[in-house]
């Protein structure tokens, strides 16, 4: 199920749930995994957006995840991004298990080789310390 609402032309924010059942013939082979995801986008300029997706998935020990990117389009076909990830458990969890996992901010560029017409496009990615 995915609802999505969009209150301007530069936000909208949508929600979604996903539930799947497995059976595996296997022992313990009968689980379900749900999934479900908050997302929002916001664009300040032609040029200039944001977005974010928050995640929960019940298969990695209840683990939540952030994703927040920054868009910067410096000329057509030709994207800066800056990428920031971040993820905990669920604090229902005893505190031993637990855990943060991190990812340093990441810039990601995308860019045209040649005229935008060619298709040719590359991606140069930099990961951070």
């Amino acid at each position: 199920m995915r609802v999505n609402y969009r209150p301007s032309a530069k936000f909208s924010i949508a929600a979604s749930e996903t539930c799947d059942r497995f059976r595996l013939p296997l022992p313990n082979g009968n689980f379900s995994v749900v999934l479900a995801s908050l997302q929002g986008n916001y664009s300040l300029s032609r040029f200039l957006a944001f977005t974010s997706l928050i995640q929960m998935d019940t298969s990695n020990s209840q683990a939540v995840i952030a994703n927040l990117r920054l868009l910067y389009n410096y000329r057509p076909d030709s994207d800066l991004y800056i990428i920031y990830n971040v993820g905990r458990n669920s604090p229902a969890l005893p505190q031993p298990i637990r855990r943060k996992f991190e990812k340093p901010v990441s810039p990601s560029n995308t860019h045209t080789l040649g005229s935008p017409d060619n298709g040719m496009r590359e991606t140069l990615d930099a990961v951070g310390p």
